[in-house]
């Protein structure tokens, strides 16, 4: 088991690929990695500079929407709902 360094994003991206999976599966997933991250820095920053409440089930939810969304649209064979 190895530890992720959530100091460095660099480490926490690498530990986000999927071992023994095509290179293109990999290439979505840090698409997918990109676009949560980035979801959860501009909640962070409306929260920091507009004063917003966090409401953190319309963050995780708005990023699972998006992320599932972009991940069943790349990929055919998956699918997801929305209460998974």
């Amino acid at each position: 088991m190895s530890l992720i360094d959530l100091i460095v994003p660099m480490s926490h991206f690498e530990h986000f690929k999927i071992l023994d999976v095509y290179t293109s599966i990999n290439l979505i997933m840090d698409n997918v990695w990109i676009k949560l991250v980035s979801d959860i820095w501009k909640h962070r920053n409306n929260y920091l500079f507009k004063g917003e409440v966090v409401d953190h089930t319309k963050v995780f939810s708005l990023t699972y929407v998006k992320a599932s969304s972009w991940i069943s649209s790349k990929i055919l064979s998956v699918s997801f709902l929305f209460f998974d």
